[in-house]
């Protein structure tokens, strides 16, 4: 029983750890965007990026640009931010358990302006010339219906279905993924409580 709960917890931190991806020069991490995560024309494509309190990160210059990620003659890239806050102050400052690190988060709305497809969030280090590229994919913007629902019939007596319901045939299999991911925090939970 004692390996079980070890096992869980232990699962538990190798997942929460993969959710990071570490720079090349290991001066700072990045929570988010999520490594082929989807994300949506129109909305907000959030870059998250952690500075550590005993990591110097003094001559860091970041850049975040969107670049897509086909090579080309026409490659599109959208400056994200310039030059990104490193800053180590108090507004900033975070903690879980021993480890102190600073948090920075940069709210990037997709231009509705670029086609969906395969990109890039980049995270270029100017002082090293290191480059951190976060693979993910920008999808088309819903089609705005008109204001009355058209429901389909399912053949089951007293339901129905709109085009874009959760409830449609497939849907299922697009929530699945976070279904997985949710048991297994879940299940990390489970385990340190019963260790504690």
């Amino acid at each position: 029983m004692k390996f079980i709960s070890m096992s869980c917890l232990v699962f538990a931190a190798v997942v929460s750890a993969v959710a990071q991806i570490t720079a090349p020069t290991r001066n700072y991490n990045v929570t988010s965007p999520v490594s082929n995560g989807p994300y949506v024309i129109g909305q907000i494509l959030p870059c998250t990026y952690r500075l550590f309190s005993d990591v110097d990160s003094s001559a860091l210059n970041l850049q975040i640009d969107l670049e897509a990620a086909t090579v080309g003659t026409n490659t599109t890239t959208i400056p994200i931010a310039v030059t990104a806050d490193v800053s180590k102050t108090d507004a900033f400052v975070k903690r879980e358990g021993n480890l102190t690190y600073f948090e920075h988060s940069i709210n990037f709305n997709i231009p509705t302006t670029i086609k969906p497809g395969n990109y890039h969030a980049v995270f270029f280090d100017k002082s090293t010339n290191t480059k951190l590229p976060i693979p993910i994919e920008i999808r088309p913007a819903a089609v705005p219906t008109s204001t009355g629902i058209k429901t389909q019939s399912t053949g089951a007596p007293g339901h129905s279905q709109s085009p874009g319901s959760i409830f449609a045939q497939g849907a299922a299999s697009s929530i699945a993924p976070l279904t997985t991911k949710t048991l297994v925090a879940l299940v990390g939970v489970a385990g340190i409580a019963f260790l504690l």
